[in-house]
């Protein structure tokens, strides 16, 4: 039954690629050449980056694309929960997940350019190019960061394995670094929390290596749950039995555990002093001793001298850098307790006139109450009116000084004239229209200046 399926549709195909007459009908297939000149630069992008395999001819172009988008991915180092793994020659079924892939880790990265699935698999290279474009940058910014990195630190492994003594720049530095990281292991070395109280030594039962060895990792905080022995375990016992005998257990351990402290008897306590005071004494013996004789060696000697004298200065230098700081301690404090106060004045200044304006604004509010409406309504008339003749007045002022840059502007013209017609004998009747004209605009000005005074 499937094999006639089959014949039935290879038949069907053969008879969709020929004609009515039986002749086989050709295809003619035209490249896109914008696609084309996008394909080659991003097959040179990729070579650029150092994704080789586009050199390969047997490849397809979909297997480069791929190849080479999930290659710089994986060079950016980005952190994704999604393995972007690569095959050649996939199935379709392959190729659609992991174009799904590519996509959904590319807006991860927050890349700029939106691209879909079926864009990479059909060879969209317009779309592909931008994305090809960013991620060979990323990889490049990437490299450079690495390669710094490796640098420094092949360079810092270096100068801790092969150390020159003779340089006391690098011995130095190194050295308050190693006494720094070695107090630091002595201060969080592990401490006895408890101490396991026995009275005498005897045989142990396994149970009571087990307890023993629990009990000693309880000293160093370590609060395992204890190994129940075999005859104790069986199935039936709950979770919550197993708990509670645990939390038993413990107890009775803690309990025949004595503190840190109580634990140190006074004798031992007396000899440890007396050793430590016999190695300060000795300590202090010998650094009088070296102190002693550099004074003196300073003293028979001029650099010894000048040492001296840097030291003193040095010290003198300390302890007026310490008054410094005090009196700079003390100013500041003193000024955040003026600022408390100031502040605190300013808050009450600030209450008190909120307060004044309050009882100012109740006791207008009840003089508004017991004001006659009438005579409210008189005032109100009589100021809107009051507010009418103010804007006419200002109205009528500016209209009058307008008028009287005009004219102004007229006498100007008239003399002007004048002055130019002043020689011109034939034209006396003409200065005197102009003089009477001349009368009349000052006589208008005149009267306009005073209606302004008015």
């Amino acid at each position: 039954m499937m094999e006639q399926k089959i014949q039935e549709a290879s038949v069907k195909q053969k008879l969709a690629t020929r004609d009515q007459e039986g002749k086989l009908i050709k295809f003619e297939v035209r490249d896109d050449p914008e696609q084309k000149n996008k394909c080659d630069e991003t097959m040179e992008l990729l070579l650029a980056a150092g994704y080789f395999r586009v050199r390969i001819k047997g490849l397809s172009e979909f297997d480069k694309i791929v190849g080479g988008l999930a290659w710089c991915i994986q060079a950016c180092n980005f952190a994704v929960d999604i393995d972007v793994l690569y095959q050649e020659n996939s199935i379709l079924r392959q190729k659609i997940a992991l174009t799904e892939r590519i996509v959904l880790v590319l807006s991860q990265m927050k890349c700029p350019f939106n691209i879909e699935p079926h864009q990479i698999q059909g060879l969209d290279f317009i779309h592909i190019y931008p994305i090809v474009q960013w991620l060979v940058k990323r990889v490049f910014d990437r490299r450079a960061e690495v390669g710094d990195f490796t640098r420094a630190y092949a360079l810092n492994q270096y100068e801790k394995q092969f150390l020159d003594k003779n340089n006391i720049v690098q011995v130095n530095e190194k050295k308050p670094l190693t006494e720094n990281v070695e107090m630091i292991r002595m201060r969080y070395r592990p401490k006895r929390r408890y101490r396991y109280l026995e009275t005498k030594k005897k045989k142990y039962t396994r149970d009571e290596r087990k307890r023993r060895v629990h009990s000693t990792l309880l000293e160093f905080g370590q609060m395992h749950q204890l190994l129940l022995s075999d005859n104790s375990t069986s199935s039936s016992t709950t979770n919550e039995n197993q708990q509670n005998d645990t939390k038993s257990t413990v107890d009775a351990m803690m309990k025949n555990m004595a503190g840190e402290k109580t634990k140190i008897t006074t004798q031992k306590v007396n000899t440890l002093v007396s050793k430590e005071q016999n190695n300060l004494i000795r300590l202090l013996e010998e650094y009088e001793e070296k102190e002693a004789a550099l004074l003196q060696e300073a003293a028979t000697s001029e650099t010894g001298q000048q040492q001296l004298l840097i030291r003193t200065l040095t010290n003198q230098l300390n302890k007026q850098k310490e008054k410094i700081n005090n009196s700079k301690t003390q100013l500041n404090e003193a000024q955040e307790k003026k600022q408390l106060t100031f502040d605190e004045a300013k808050e009450a200044l600030i209450k008190q006139q909120r307060e004044q304006i309050e009882s100012e604004i109740e006791q207008l509010e009840k003089d508004a109450q017991n004001i006659d409406p009438e005579s409210l309504k008189r005032v109100q008339i009589l100021m809107g009116e009051y507010e009418s003749l103010k804007k006419q007045e200002t109205e009528k002022k500016n209209k009058y000084k307008a008028e009287k840059v005009q004219l102004e502007q007229e006498i100007s013209k008239l003399e002007a004239r004048l002055k130019s017609d002043m020689n011109d004998d034939p034209e006396n009747e003409r200065m005197k229209q102009i003089d009477e004209q001349f009368q009349q605009i000052n006589d208008r000005l005149q009267k306009q200046r005073l209606l302004l005074v008015h």
